[in-house]
């Protein structure tokens, strides 16, 4: 075997087939490390002259005169070959300690038990205990299995809908209730998604800022999000939520007419049977919906008045590739709360997704805590409404390369 540093473009080739690929370890989000100041270098193994395991290698200064190294969502390989491994994480160590390296960690895209919608095991379901206890065997420590949001590690629970071999018709009907009603409320209201261009990614930023100025977290900057956009291309795609009063309003006036001819045909139907109860109900009915009709196109009017004709409601960035959808950022005007603008641009990438015959739609992080009062539950709630399954992830691994040294930094960083 020969531990080897690999081109970006010989990582990117064999990382492009590997199932444990995700966004986070191809190359665009290395390269947004990059943009960051931080070091991506790529390693793997040949074994007889095949590629057969592969890593990205993000360094960044540490302590000042040390590094930390995390091969992000890494590695690519198959665990059960516990002596490629074992060689491969002694080669990285090797590497990164004389690069004076405090710490290397990984936190592999490996799925670790099967789950169901409420984040129950399954019965008989798959358990990788194997690959927890490869990665012990190869020298590294398991920082355990955790729940709950944290701004130090990468997700390690997410909520994915599986889209093989079913028609949206299907994936529609095993909506909840209530998600159901709001997807069917959206189209209603005549709410449109489109792709939002790297020109106007003002419109997403500033619902970014907003959202986040609402819900009282740090926003990203806006440099991030263009940086974003660019590196990763036509791997992102960013969705805006929105509703032409214009159009409404056209809608609202065929809706108007369609009301006024039913009114007047059950109106000559009691002329000439005053007491035929289904005509009576028919135009009550009727009546009901025309004053609905008209207090939305008055409500149209003031918003016009107040936002423009076209109102921009609800925004959010995706990554796209063969193997999956993962639905990463999102914003909202509150302004237009009522409008259930986010299930429009769900519902509009659960289709895209049908199409293009990618399997899993990955409503991504949650927080791994079920109870109605723990903290997440609400974005947890939310995506359980679309159907699908809680995932957990094997976790975070770390081997110090410096014990004593590493001690200090990780009571500094609270890890």
């Amino acid at each position: 075997m020969e531990f080897c540093r690999l081109t970006k473009e010989e990582y990117a080739a064999f990382a492009a087939r590997h199932p444990y690929r995700t966004f986070l370890n191809l190359p665009e989000s290395l390269e947004t490390r990059s943009h960051s100041g931080d070091t991506v270098e790529f390693f793997g193994v040949r074994r007889d002259g095949e590629l057969v395991c592969a890593t990205p290698l993000v360094s960044q200064p540490a302590m000042k005169i040390y590094r930390t190294y995390y091969a992000q969502r890494g590695f690519l390989i198959d665990y059960g070959d516990r002596e490629l491994l074992r060689f491969f994480t002694k080669e990285l160590c090797a590497y990164a300690k004389a690069n004076k390296g405090l710490v290397l960690t990984a936190d592999p895209y490996v799925l670790y038990r099967e789950r169901d919608i409420d984040g129950e095991p399954v019965p008989g379901g798959f358990c990788r205990d194997d690959v927890v206890e490869a990665l012990k065997d190869a020298g590294f420590t398991h920082k355990g299995f955790t729940r709950g949001y944290t701004n130090t590690s990468q997700t390690r629970w997410m909520f994915s809908l599986y889209l093989k071999g079913r028609s949206e018709d299907e994936i529609y009907k095993q909506f909840d209730e209530q998600t159901r009603w709001s997807v069917n409320k959206t189209i209603k209201q005549g709410i449109k998604v489109r792709e939002l261009p790297l020109e106007e990614i003002d419109i997403y930023t500033k619902m970014m800022d907003e959202t986040a100025e609402r819900r009282g977290f740090e926003s990203r900057s806006h440099r991030f999000y263009k940086d974003f956009v660019e590196t990763y291309g036509d791997h992102c795609k960013l969705l805006l939520a929105y509703l032409d009063l214009n159009e409404f309003r056209d809608r609202l006036a065929e809706e108007k007419t369609a009301l006024l001819a039913e009114i007047a045909e059950m109106d000559e139907r009691l002329a000439t049977m005053p007491n035929n109860k289904k005509a009576k109900n028919k135009k009550r009915v009727a009546e009901e919906a025309l004053a609905l009709n008209e207090k939305k196109a008055a409500e149209a009017d003031e918003l016009e008045k107040a936002h423009g004709s076209v109102l921009n409601m609800a925004t959010s960035c995706f990554t796209v590739y063969d193997n999956e959808i993962v639905y990463l950022f999102s914003g909202t005007d509150d302004t237009f709360r009522k409008y259930n603008a986010p299930y429009a641009i769900h519902w509009d990438m659960i289709r895209r997704a049908i199409a293009l015959g990618i399997d899993r739609y990955n409503f991504y992080g949650i927080s791994g805590l079920f109870g109605k009062d723990e903290d997440g539950y609400g974005v947890y709630a939310f995506k359980r409404g679309f159907g699908g399954v809680v995932e957990e992830l094997v976790g975070d691994f770390y081997i110090p390369l410096r014990p004593m040294m590493y001690k200090v930094y990780a009571r500094k960083n609270h890890e």
